[in-house]
């Protein structure tokens, strides 16, 4: 018999309290020779230098998946080493379960075993997402936390619920300090691991000033309701390991073989974690396989620091660098196009893709009149090609690079009749009868969770409204200055009886909800998921009010609850497969809600992309990471537009790279056809703009395009003139008529300022501009010459900004 809980193979720790029988550790019977036969060179060389820091350079369609997994199958069945000493991270869930069921597959194991224990593994690899990893770490170590066993996870909505509240408490004004603003504030900090003691403060500053104070009173708050949000779940295990010399290495001694995949999408504080369980620190084994690309590095307005892949081999000495740059997935024509595009960028290591794969057929790219017409000609034209090519709708995808792009499409598809899926939508997870309904499934664990309290208290409505809930909010505020461990639940049992809180009526509608939650807890241990969903939609009447209102949203919100039911009902089918007696199911069965809640809270939104659905799939190019078709139209290449930078303004170099890097993704996920299309004249904000094409079309070198001018044959009821675009050919510019940014009444001056007769030599110092964003200002200097030359303008308020003079030439007064 074996503890669990402390077998280095534990797995998830929802079993860590009963002991299992398993049998002494045999290595799999694996043909190790096929197993690397089936490798290409690169690929093998990876799989092989087994010790020692690593960088996998994987460009895009390389099989980096099969070389990682191979790598995993290899060190198991191969060197012997016990399963539970290798631990692999990635960032989605899907991606982790395809890991696992290609470890399975090349192993010779049964679907779901790699989840599973008491198996002829002494315990399994460790292989999830970041936050799923170290959850398990949290709930391995419990006592170096500040929670209890049953923590929650809060989501985007929940930690800015928080927020405000936070704000309230401090008496900052939510109109000056927005709440979003703080939000984006500490996620960013903790995107890079920094402490609420270690924030920075400059002696003017009055926004730091107050996130400092925000940031130290919400993860306060945070704590007291038993709850982590996403960015504390990295970096609380980095402090416990950081902190705790015995705890760190206790890991490094297990996890003696570390992957990473996706490492150009990690931030510093998963780097920070990294280099703690690598034992960089201390001396320790440094047995660390990272796998990435910097060139599809796109997620830095997500905390993604692409410095941690571009400086590897500095941060990890000696680390050995194997390039896979052979490509499974695109046409030559694709992969040598997406090539020269990227190579503009300077911030990148030595590589170059290629394949094997047939040439293929040029690039199409399309200039049209308008977006409505892009719109039409994009739909029009995969109609046509699923009609003369017998393609299903579900081979094609259209990549823009804002959600709000999407329109025009739609429209067309409708009307046409062709099925189509928005990827990147409202998460499943974030609807409001989800949510929900999730609350009162967390509050039957972790009635201390503040934000679900107040969430759910009046839903479906049972009289207790905005002033009840401020009136328990200040008795709590008061009450736990004395008392820091009072919760706010604590604070709904003593209003029901203590009539100095809230009114008589108001306590009795409090009491009702206090005895209806504490039903719903005295019941949970018995129930499946599933049956104690049923029972919280029964005692709350939450479906019968739906009904009531008979409207089409309510008829929506039904069908989701429907559809939440089937995803309860397959969870329980997947964890109960293999329990066997009536003691083992009422033992899982308390264990279901936690490791549900867990999982739910951990799916993020590019779980749920299924790209076999029948329809076409339009997605913002941040979306399309990790998918591929056979047929992308990539729409909207416009300077301003994509690049998303203000083509007026001198942006940051690392700025533009990553607008490129996001084209190079677009560009690579195309198997065998791909389109791209830019428009004259885009509607922004109300205006119609006239649009330069983007930079990245003039990166394609000539021969890999067919250039198709279909501007004449516009369509839309913008009337404009589109005399000043020269056409004809690839690559065909534009005689600009007034500048980007234009309005709708155009200008027929020229793009470049022409100065006054008798102006000075340097005409532009002095003189007054109106800028659009930035208002009134004065040219302080003129910099460089030609295309590039720059104007240094200040505005109100001493704020000094370069641009390029050839787009601000319009606003001069």
């Amino acid at each position: 018999m074996i503890d669990f809980d402390s077998a280095p193979g534990s797995g998830s720790d929802s079993n860590s309290q009963r002991p299992h029988v398993i049998k002494p550790y045999q290595a799999p019977d694996v043909d190790v020779g096929n197993l690397l036969k089936a490798l290409n060179e690169k690929q093998r060389e990876a799989v092989l230098i087994t010790e020692g820091p690593l960088m996998v350079l994987a460009g895009a369609g390389s099989g980096k998946t099969k070389m990682l997994t191979s790598r995993i199958s290899y060190l198991i069945a191969g060197m012997g080493v016990q399963p539970h000493q290798i631990l692999a991270m990635t960032f989605t869930n899907k991606a982790a379960a395809e890991m696992r069921g290609r470890v399975e597959k090349t192993l010779n194991l049964a679907e779901g075993q790699l989840t599973s224990r008491g198996f002829s593994f002494l315990g399994v690899p460790e292989i999830g997402t970041f936050h799923s990893v170290c959850v398990r770490l949290l709930r391995r170590e419990l006592e170096r936390t500040p929670f209890t066993k049953q923590f929650v996870i809060y989501d985007d909505s929940d930690q800015l619920s928080l927020i405000k509240s936070t704000l309230e408490k401090l008496s900052i004004d939510d109109k000056a300090f927005s709440p979003k603003g703080m939000q984006a504030a500490i996620n960013r900090l903790k995107c890079d691991a920094v402490e609420p003691q270690d924030v920075e403060v400059e002696a003017h500053n009055v926004f730091q000033k107050n996130l400092k104070k925000v940031y130290e009173q919400y993860q306060k708050d945070l704590f007291s309701n038993n709850a982590l949000d996403f960015g504390e779940i990295i970096c609380m295990p980095y402090r416990i390991l950081r902190d705790h010399e015995d705890i760190r290495l206790k890991y490094q001694k297990r996890f003696q073989y570390i992957h990473v995949d996706e490492y150009q999408d990690t931030n510093r504080a998963q780097y920070a974690l990294l280099s703690m369980l690598a034992g960089k620190t201390k001396g320790g084994h440094t047995n660390i396989c990272v796998v990435g690309d910097e060139d599809q590095s796109i997620y830095k307005w997500r905390g993604a620091d692409i410095r941690n892949i571009m400086d590897f081999e500095t941060d990890f000495p000696g680390a050995q660098v194997v390039k896979l740059e052979q490509n499974y997935r695109s046409t030559k024509t694709i992969i040598q196009a997406a090539t020269q595009v990227i190579k503009n960028n300077k911030y990148r290591k030595d590589k170059t893709l290629w394949t094997d794969n047939e040439e293929g057929v040029q690039i199409i790219h399309s200039q049209l009149s308008d977006e409505r017409a892009e719109a039409e000609q994009v739909v029009g034209e995969i109609k046509r090609i699923a009609q003369n090519e017998g393609r299903t709708y579900n081979e094609f995808s259209i990549f823009y690079r804002t959600n709000a792009q999407s329109r025009q499409f739609e429209d067309f598809f409708r009307r046409d009749k062709i099925t189509y899926q928005i990827i990147g939508g409202l998460r499943f997870y974030d609807r409001k009868e989800i949510k929900d309904v999730l609350s009162y499934m967390k509050i039957v664990l972790n009635p201390s969770d503040s934000v679900g309290l107040k969430r759910i208290i009046n839903v479906p409505a049972r009289g207790i409204g905005k002033t009840t809930i401020e009136k328990l909010e200040q008795y709590h505020q008061v009450e736990s200055a004395n008392n820091p461990l009072l919760t706010f639940w604590d604070v709904l049992n003593l209003a029901v009886s203590d009539s100095s809180i809230v009114s008589a009526a108001v306590s009795k509608k409090l009491a009702g909800f206090v005895a209806l939650m504490q039903r719903l807890m005295d019941e949970q241990p018995k129930l499946l998921v599933s049956e104690l969903y049923h029972l919280i939609l029964d005692e709350t009447g939450y479906v019968r009010e739906l009904r009531k209102e008979a409207t089409e949203e309510a008829a929506d919100r039904i069908e989701n609850l429907e559809e939440f039911d089937n995803v309860l009902k397959e969870f329980e089918e997947d964890q109960l497969t293999n329990v066997e007696t009536d003691a083992d199911m009422a033992t899982r069965k308390s264990e279901l809600l936690p490791q549900f809640i867990e999982q739910s809270a951990l799916m993020s939104e590019a779980d749920k992309k299924d790209p076999n659905i029948t329809s076409v799939k339009m997605m913002t190019l941040h979306s399309s990471k990790g998918l591929e078709f056979p047929v992308v139209f990539l729409v909207g290449l416009e300077e301003g537009l994509f690049p998303s930078i203000k083509a007026w303004e001198e942006t940051p170099e690392e700025d533009v790279e990553e607008e490129r890097r996001l084209c190079y993704v677009g560009m690579t996920r195309a198997r065998e056809q791909l389109y791209m299309s830019n428009v004259l004249v885009r509607r922004v904000w109300g205006n119609v703009n006239y649009q330069e094409p983007s930079r990245f079309l003039k990166e394609i070198p000539p021969e890999f395009i067919e250039f198709r001018d279909l501007s004449k044959a516009q369509r839309s009821g913008y009337s404009s003139d589109y005399s000043g675009y020269q056409s004809g050919g690839y690559g065909s510019q534009p005689v600009s008529k007034s500048g980007y940014g234009s309005s709708s009444s155009g200008s027929s001056g020229s793009s470049s300022y022409t100065p006054r007769p008798g102006m000075p030599t340097n005409p532009y110092t002095g003189r007054r501009v109106n800028h659009p964003e930035y208002g009134s200002g004065v040219v302080l200097a003129l910099e460089g010459s030609g295309a590039d030359q720059k104007v240094v303008i200040e505005f109100r308020g001493r704020d000094q900004r370069k641009f390029l003079l050839r787009y601000v030439a319009t606003f001069f007064e």
